[in-house]
């Protein structure tokens, strides 16, 4: 099982802290941070959902995201995104997808062709678990959902802050407890 390593942070010019952080195996060679980018999977998770009628907006596809990320890696021990999760005041998010969401007017229609020619569709049954589940939910629900007592979003606001890095290990547990036997 692979661990994640912090370097501690330095100061930039403007005396503000920043770290470096990078996925290491268990043998301590370093290795990717995850499979996808973050906003390929999200524009092609959007697809398929407008596929299904499934309403869509800026916080639904946030939290699929989430449930799909966690899922992964409670599944295959492994990050699914290059990006790891933050926690945000309306629950975990992934930056770089929210500023591509803003840019486009709260959307991720019509940018189908930022998708690279990766095989998204080996995540199909993964999407389909998580629209199965989440996808008539509300924003309201899903974020609820994502804020209960004790989760890795509620230990991260507490214990790191908000806008932090959510933890791997902290979600991985979540994850297993809430949708597999483990």
């Amino acid at each position: 099982m692979a661990r994640v390593v912090f370097y501690p942070a330095r100061r930039n010019n403007e005396g503000k802290g920043y770290g470096r952080e990078r996925k290491m195996s268990a043998s301590g060679t370093e290795a990717n941070f995850g499979e996808v980018d973050s906003i390929e999977f999200a524009i092609y998770l959007n697809q398929k959902a407008r596929e299904r009628n499934i309403s869509v907006n800026v916080t639904k596809i946030q939290k699929w995201l989430y449930i799909c990320y966690g899922l992964y890696l409670a599944v295959y021990e492994k990050q699914l995104l290059h990006e790891r999760p933050k926690a945000w005041d309306y629950g975990p998010a992934f930056p770089r997808v929210h500023k591509t969401q803003k840019k486009n007017n709260d959307s991720l229609d019509g940018l189908v062709s930022r998708i690279s020619k990766y095989d998204f569709s080996r995540y199909d049954s993964l999407i389909s678990a998580t629209l199965n589940k989440f996808g008539d939910w509300t924003s309201s629900e899903l974020v609820t959902w994502t804020h209960a007592k004790d989760t890795a979003w509620d230990k991260t606001i507490r214990y790191a802050g908000n806008y932090s890095s959510m933890d791997n290990h902290d979600i991985l547990l979540d994850f297993r407890r809430l949708f597999t036997d483990g």
